[in-house]
């Protein structure tokens, strides 16, 4: 019995051994095979006689080798197939395409070139002509006033008094130099540019550099200004000096400095003496009656000349007989600028009364017409 059962068990293994030799045969003789080198043939036969091994053990396995083994010579048969297929066509074993990396994000474009806009530079305010009637506008109207006399309770303060007197309406910074620079720089209460602005320096303290500078922005954007200092002289060469080139004067030293109340005296201007400040309202103007509240101190103020470069114009003066030298007030700047060198305490109450009032009616009017 054992006898037959091992012949028919070797009687199937020549027939599997047959099969397999006939596969490799078939593969070879193959018309659609191609010539390959012989590199590549070695490979080939390898591949094809993995494949015969790999069915002889998948028969092999379904007459005895069990369910395992089975499963396993079906693998390696399938994965014989692939590499036989992969070195048939010359090709390498394929990988999986890979999918293309889309940027998150585009390339980053230059910003294109925006032009320049002009820088705006600001243009200077003109003043409007408030319209109406002149008496009910100056009653109304923005007037800053500094006036450092206001130390000297010994005295009057003229231009305050003035003020008062005429029933005019205005912010009094007395000799708070803080304040003066904070109403130069802002507005009026009312929030529009002054309509006048007041400076009697007279009490021998400094309002000097940048205070200069703030007078004649204020100059610059319409608004009148009405300077009394007695300092010019010494800082004529300094920052009041834009203020004295566009006016047309060059400022000197108030002579002789004697003890005489003679040289406190000032003169009217024959070529001038028709001008509006000298006889709106008041005329007769005389400056004879001097007082020697600054004549022992040796500074009297300034004295001008004319420079011939702008539109100034003396209206009183220390020599009688000249009207472009020994100026201690000028008139200038269409009118804008009134600017006295002398003291007004060097004089009377009664004398310097008729002078302020003209002086603050005129450089309204110059306000209220817009020039």
């Amino acid at each position: 019995m054992k006898s037959n059962l091992s012949l028919i068990i070797l009687h199937k293994r020549i027939n599997i051994s047959l099969f397999a030799l006939f596969i490799i045969l078939t593969l070879v003789i193959s018309p659609s095979c191609n010539f390959v080198a012989p590199d590549e043939t070695k490979e080939t036969d390898l591949n094809q006689t993995q494949v015969a091994l790999s069915v002889e053990q998948t028969l092999t396995a379904k007459e005895g080798g069990g369910a395992n083994a089975t499963i396993a010579a079906q693998q390696a048969t399938i994965q014989a197939q692939a590499a036989l297929s992969t070195a048939q066509a010359g090709q390498p074993p394929q990988q999986p395409p890979q999918q293309p990396v889309q940027p998150t994000q585009g390339p980053v474009q230059p910003a294109p070139l925006q032009p320049q806009q002009p820088v705006q530079q600001p243009t200077p305010q003109v003043p409007q002509q408030p319209g109406g009637n002149f008496q009910e506008w100056m009653r109304s109207a923005q007037i800053l006033l500094y006036e450092d006399m206001v130390s000297d309770p010994s005295e009057y303060r003229y231009v305050k008094k003035t003020l008062d007197a005429m029933d005019l309406r205005y912010k009094d910074d007395g000799n708070a130099q803080g304040w003066l620079k904070g109403d130069l720089l802002g507005s009026s209460p009312s929030g529009k540019p002054w309509d006048l602005v007041i400076i009697a320096a007279e009490n021998h303290a400094d309002v000097t550099g940048e205070y200069f500078d703030y007078i004649d922005d204020v100059l610059d954007k319409g608004t009148p200004v009405i300077l009394e200092s007695w300092i010019l002289d010494s800082v004529s060469q300094g920052r009041v000096s834009p203020i004295l080139s566009k006016c047309g004067v060059q400022v000197y030293p108030y002579f002789p400095k004697t003890n005489s109340i003679n040289d406190v005296v000032l003169w009217t201007v024959g070529s001038t003496s028709q001008h509006p400040i000298m006889n709106d309202p008041n005329g007769g103007l005389k400056f004879t009656r001097a007082r020697d509240k600054w004549l022992y101190t040796f500074d009297l103020g300034s004295l001008m000349a004319l420079t011939g470069r702008g539109d100034a114009l003396f209206l009183l003066t220390q020599d009688a007989t000249s009207d472009y030298k020994d100026g201690a007030v000028a008139v200038c700047m269409q009118g804008r600028l009134i600017l006295q060198t002398f003291c007004s305490h060097s004089f009377e109450w009664e004398t310097m009364y008729p002078l302020w009032e003209n002086y603050i009616t005129n450089a309204l009017k110059v306000r209220f017409s817009g020039g």
